[in-house]
């Protein structure tokens, strides 16, 4: 079944703080190092695009990079790739002799010039529910493909700073990201997001790490042991895939967003069923390149994946690891994430 097509769409422009209206203007959002113009002349995927988008807020200081993406409807359909260049869960992506070209099974594609300045995301003209899930991996696409091709790494993973420390936090999804960093910052540390960062070495070769979102995907459980959240369930859904809710993080902890930090330790984190309170162990350099590197993603490209590597072995090199073990009801102690805190600091 199509989705209804709105007439009053707005998209958010994050650079210059005003609105497109509903002739399709084309917008501007600032994602991180990027400054992203979107042209797309129907409502409804100019509203998919946006929401995308918008998830970035992290306001990053100029230069940033120009790049344009326009979003057309056509009812040519494109056969699906071979995923030469990264395969993802629904989308592959190709490299051609014009660039970058992504196919996936609702017939949508998305495809970047050589160079990356360009984008275009096509779409059938009958959208539904199948092209609107595949244009948001099309945005991701866009975005981290040209992180990268600025020298950033894209980090599935937290960070928290504090007394001259910044801790990367990493764990699978749904692993406790989230909840470990909601314990800390209550406890005084600040946080430069629980899921997405930018990682590259510094002028002076140490790593630097950059946040791209203030806001946290809280899970309503987590108000039993963090009353000040507030209560969640009131909250829509952001996604069909999770009972997570979104919120600022400056909302509930103001001042405790941060922006950027010299990474000095990676944490692990996985859950146990069979203990109580925190478990603490040492990571040797090995583990901890292990953990960065299943926070990112390595394109089949030599250029881009020596790149990505190169930049995660010399962080690994510099930080040192902890496996956290955390029991189920861990956080019903608030003092539960001191002997934590006395091993980063």
């Amino acid at each position: 079944m199509g989705l209804q097509r709105g007439t009053t769409g707005k998209a958010r422009n994050k650079c210059g703080g005003t609105e497109t209206g509903n002739r399709g203007a084309p917008a501007l959002f600032c994602c991180g190092p990027l400054e992203v113009t979107v042209s797309a002349p129907c409502p409804v995927l100019r509203d998919k695009v946006a929401e995308g988008l918008s998830l970035y807020n992290v306001p990053w200081a100029p230069p940033r990079r120009s790049v344009a993406l326009d979003v057309i409807e056509a009812d040519v359909r494109v056969p699906l790739g071979r995923g030469t260049y990264l395969s993802c869960a629904r989308m592959q992506v190709d490299a051609t002799d014009d660039g970058l070209r992504a196919t996936s099974p609702s017939g949508t594609t998305c495809s970047a010039a050589t160079g990356g300045d360009r984008w275009t995301i096509t779409v059938p003209q009958a959208i539904d529910a199948r092209v609107l899930i595949d244009i948001e991996d099309a945005v991701g696409l866009v975005l981290t493909t040209s992180w990268r091709w600025l020298g950033w790494v894209p980090l599935h993973a937290g960070a928290v700073v504090g007394d001259g420390c910044c801790a990367l936090l990493t764990a699978p999804s749904g692993g406790g990201k989230t909840t470990l960093t909601a314990a800390l910052i209550r406890r005084g540390w600040r946080t430069l997001g629980d899921d997405k960062l930018l990682l590259r070495p510094s002028g002076s070769g140490r790593p630097e790490v950059r946040a791209l979102q203030h806001h946290f995907n809280l899970h309503p459980h987590t108000g039993r042991w963090f009353p000040e959240v507030g209560d969640l369930e009131r909250l829509p859904t952001y996604s069909t895939w999770t009972e997570k809710r979104k919120v600022r993080i400056e909302d509930i902890w103001p001042g405790h967003a941060g922006e950027q930090g010299t990474p000095t330790h990676l944490v692990l984190i996985s859950r146990r069923q069979d203990i109580t309170g925190l478990g603490l162990t040492r990571l040797g350099h090995g583990d901890v390149l292990s953990a960065l590197l299943h926070q990112a993603v390595i394109p089949n490209d030599r250029a881009i994946a020596r790149q990505v590597l190169s930049t995660l072995a010399a962080a690994a090199q510099r930080l040192q690891g902890v496996r956290v073990e955390i029991g189920p009801e861990a956080y019903a102690d608030p003092n539960c994430v001191a002997p934590l805190e006395a091993m980063l600091r």
